[in-house]
């Protein structure tokens, strides 16, 4: 079994590739900025590990020998109304549910500029319309990251009278099991992703919210609908069934193409393009990634010799504040538990925490507590690369119990 020293050797030396970043909203200028920033302080990672420079820091380019798929890419293209189909997204209403009407909510004047725009683009599109609907959803906006504006609706009345789509997104640890022995990756990011599908005809006057310049329906699947991911999912995994785990993994928005060589991948990349083409379905070039060996993916960097946390994920775990309340507990602990897996004995290094979520007990951010809530920021600034099992190989399984917590390590 390869030591860590190992691994990470082996994973520094990627530093001539591309890896992927979420973090994909910051202007071309300011990317750039950061990639010459890294380069002059040598930059590390919390894990100790050096990475090449992300996706977010270059300009992207569509490789040569996809060409033929510009359209794919094309911005024009992905503002066109897509076609009705099976896939379009239905709001089947609770029977005796009451239609939500909510206020309007206030906007300021750089938000009203920005909401002229919006409705504007989407009247020109024909992704929403005027309606005349008996029931309505307030919109506001929240800051980008790049100081752009994101246009929301607030679908919680008409979610709560939504019968629920129960069709499944896949569970991520599942799904990244598929890519253990893949040496070259290409990620795709869907533009507009859930604009892509209808709303079923006759269900758009569901999907009416009020503005001050009046009140519009979306022709189009709007975010915030709570059946949306489903519907999203059913839809990719539906039209890129015959891919799926062979060479690709989807989730929701998010394609990640996978392959053993150069020359098996570009055949790969070029199905999925094609079965893109088909069905109408566009991606965004600048968050998209090549033929590279190193690639952030649903939360973790992948290689071929392991995965570790994403660099980003790190850091906001090294930044989080002392939980002042029951909710910041619980919004700490969602964080950290989907990166458990990183981390020795987590279980009983958060049981202090996890107490304060007792509906007997007064919340009080005892010294243990914040102890504990040190020592999983340090785990976490320290977890250790996670090497790909080789079903060829004995596995050995290792377990712990104690009063507060039971464990178990399975290597190899």
């Amino acid at each position: 079994m390869a030591t860590l020293e190992e691994l990470v050797k082996a994973i520094t030396q990627l530093q001539s590739e591309v890896v992927s970043s979420k973090d994909l909203t910051n202007s071309l200028a300011e990317r750039v900025s950061q990639l010459q920033n890294k380069v002059e302080k040598k930059e590390q990672s919390p894990t100790g590990v050096s990475w090449p420079a992300t996706a977010a820091e270059k300009e992207v380019q569509l490789p040569k020998q996809y060409s033929s798929y510009e359209d794919v890419f094309d911005e024009k293209e992905a503002e066109n109304l897509p076609p009705h189909r099976s896939y379009d997204c239905q709001i089947d209403l609770v029977p005796g549910g009451i239609l939500p009407n909510c206020r309007v909510y206030a906007l300021s004047e750089h938000e009203n500029q920005h909401l002229r725009k919006y409705l504007d683009k989407f009247l020109e599109n024909g992704f929403i319309r005027p309606s005349k609907s008996p029931t309505a959803s307030p919109l506001f906006f929240v800051p980008k990251a790049n100081g752009e504006l994101r246009t929301c609706i607030d679908y919680r009345g008409l979610n709560k009278i939504t019968i629920k789509n129960k069709y499944p997104l896949p569970l991520i640890r599942v799904l990244l099991e598929q890519v253990k022995k893949a040496k070259i990756y290409t990620k795709l990011d869907l533009r507009g992703a859930y604009h892509l599908v209808r709303m079923r005809e006759g269900d758009e006057w569901k999907t009416a919210f009020k503005s001050r310049y009046g009140l519009f329906e979306y022709t189009v699947m709007p975010f915030g609908l709570c059946n949306a991911p489903a519907a999203f999912q059913f839809f990719l995994n539906d039209v890129l069934r015959e891919y799926l785990d062979i060479f690709a993994i989807v989730y929701i928005d998010d394609i990640l193409i996978y392959s053993d060589n150069e020359n098996q991948h570009v055949q790969h990349v070029k199905k999925m393009l094609a079965a893109l083409r088909k069905h109408h379905l566009y991606c965004k070039l600048t968050k998209c990634e090549f033929h590279v060996t190193t690639v952030e993916f649903l939360g973790v960097i992948l290689t071929p010799q392991g995965m570790v946390m994403a660099e980003k994920k790190v850091k906001a775990v090294s930044e989080w504040p002392i939980p002042k309340t029951v909710r910041d507990v619980q919004c700490f602990l969602g964080f950290a538990n989907f990166y458990r897996r990183f981390i020795n004995h987590f279980s009983q290094t958060v049981a202090p925490i996890t107490k304060l979520l007792r509906k007997k007990e007064k919340f009080v951010w005892s010294p243990e507590a914040d102890q504990d809530f040190s020592t999983l920021k340090e785990a976490f600034s320290t977890a250790p690369v996670l090497t790909h099992p080789d079903a060829d190989r004995p596995f050995i399984v290792e377990a712990d119990a104690s009063d507060v917590a039971i464990g178990a390590v399975l290597s190899q």
